[in-house]
């Protein structure tokens, strides 16, 4: 990468307190120096707030200013846009908590501050955090918003703001790993390593076998800067799924076990039915990982990294006004 792609417009990382977006936060710093950090960079979420800095180890953490969502259309009007990483999205399990109308008015309102501010910089790049609930509907003829508003709107923002910035990329999660974790009991690694640290055995009641593609918050974010802030603005897929490994949860739940030494999983897995499975290839993903010089970080690693979040020391430091 060159200095001056990185001199160049500002950076902005939309739902920049979440999973992905703290994720991006860390990785980001590690690329600048605090000084560039702190003049190039802009964080947006739902409402204003801070964060702490978490990437430079030889230094005192900072307060990292974070500003609401809104306020991103005045600010690309102000300032032109080198590059934005977009994560801010409610999830799936929102939908019941605030109801189907406010959820999807919702998520179409953040999107179109995207467009707004993607049109305000037409040079900017673009990442685009998506999800695989959006590639069940790559060759869908009658998209069904009632039956899956996640997977729809997933896939419709993806088209649009592809559709508008040239020099886009979208990432597609499947299941992640990684030190920013929020919620952990909502995700069976989460579960599996709350387990793990409270010595308990993990357990499985699920009948069937369950089938999941990983991909490491760290190395997804850390690939997202590295092309945005390369020369070569043509990624290898204009839509990725971001996974390095797939496994069986059965198959999880072990090696967590013998990484811990826990007792011994409780399993009511029948190897025989038929198996759910929400999987990607992911040899594009790792290729285009060893396209920028980065190393698809182990299974066992990315359950110590995990782990590390789960004692809220790195998620301690975010506060909201």
């Amino acid at each position: 990468m060159n200095s001056s792609d990185q001199d160049h417009g500002l950076l902005v990382i939309t739902g920049a307190t979440g999973w992905v977006g703290r994720t991006a936060v860390h990785e980001l710093q590690r690329l600048l120096t605090p000084e560039n950090f702190l003049e190039r960079v802009r964080l947006f979420a739902s409402r204003s707030g801070s964060i702490l800095s978490t990437g430079y180890n030889d230094l005192a953490p900072f307060s990292i200013p974070v500003f609401p969502l809104k306020d991103l259309t005045d600010l690309a009007a102000s300032e032109p846009l080198g590059a934005v990483l977009h994560t801010a999205f409610l999830t799936r399990d929102r939908v019941a908590q605030v109801g189907q109308d406010d959820y999807v008015a919702t998520n179409r309102w953040i999107t179109a501050q995207l467009v707004a501010a993607l049109q305000a910089s037409p040079a900017a790049r673009a990442v685009v955090i998506s999800s695989g609930a959006a590639a069940v509907h790559d060759h869908d003829s009658d998209l069904d918003l009632k039956s899956d508003p996640y997977g729809v709107l997933k896939w419709e923002e993806e088209q649009l703001l592809s559709s508008l910035v040239p020099r886009s990329l979208v990432l597609r999660l499947y299941a992640l790993s990684g030190r920013f974790i929020r919620d952990p009991s909502r995700f069976a690694l989460g579960d599996f390593l709350l387990k793990a640290l409270s010595r308990q055995p993990i357990r499985i009641d699920s009948t069937n076998p369950v089938l999941r593609s990983y991909g490491h918050a760290g190395n997804i974010t850390a690939f997202a800067w590295r092309w945005v802030l390369s020369n070569n603005s043509n990624p290898i897929r204009n839509i990725l799924a971001a996974t390095s490994v797939t496994t069986d949860l059965l198959e999880l739940a072990q090696e967590i076990t013998r990484v811990y030494n826990l007792p011994p999983v409780q399993s009511s897995v029948d190897p025989a039915a038929v198996p759910n499975r929400y999987i990607a290839d992911t040899e594009p993903f790792l290729a285009a990982l060893s396209q920028h010089g980065l190393v698809s970080m182990s299974i066992e690693d990315q359950l110590h990294d995990t782990t590390r979040g789960l004692s809220n020391l790195e998620q301690s430091n975010i506060c909201d006004d």
